[in-house]
């Protein structure tokens, strides 16, 4: 998660390290050498130090590098984990130990409708999905969805804005 406060040594350990180094280099006397190590290593430490602390940053490199592809919970279901696929560039937000119903993801009210139109067709297909239907709420769309085992399921996405496609998934379970 960015912004740990964990993250307060580990940034000191970078910026000690990063000087030890730096003056062992310049103690060869190598200028050239140290120029160019202290130009590459800042940025990179810059970019670590964005990463850690911007979350919004965090999330967007997320999206990419380690997004989630599928929403995994076993406290709902005797039977074993409730497994929900999740549209591309979605990220986590919550605890790991923990069934967290939020996700954060960089796609668009259409493709996320699209996706989970196509899931839950081939759910209903699989026989896994009883019943669905769409739904517009407030400031949010999605479905309610009626699962075989008879448990139900709210997937809905909020935007955050129209010019950027940032969003928030959220899942929610009720037995009924």
């Amino acid at each position: 998660m960015a912004g740990s406060i964990l993250y307060i040594p580990y940034t000191f350990i970078l910026i000690v390290g990063l000087t030890v180094i730096g003056l062992i280099i310049r103690l060869k006397k190598s200028n050239r050498i140290t120029y160019k190590f202290l130009v590459v290593s800042i940025l990179i430490f810059v970019l670590f130090q964005f990463y850690f602390w911007n979350l919004d940053f965090n999330n967007y490199v997320k999206s990419y590098l380690f997004s989630d592809k599928s929403y995994e919970c076993g406290y709902y279901s005797d039977d074993g984990d409730v497994l929900i696929p999740l549209p591309k560039r979605t990220v986590y937000k919550g605890k790991q130990d923990a069934c967290s119903p939020f996700y954060s993801t960089y796609i668009n009210e259409d493709y996320f409708l699209e996706f989970y139109q196509d899931e839950i067709s081939s759910m209903k297909n699989k026989r896994e999905v009883q019943n669905y239907k769409y739904v517009e709420k407030k400031n949010k769309k999605g479905f309610e969805i009626e699962l075989s085992s008879g448990f139900r399921v709210d997937i809905f996405i909020r935007n955050d804005s129209e010019e950027t496609q940032k969003g928030i998934i959220s899942i929610d379970f009720t037995h009924n």
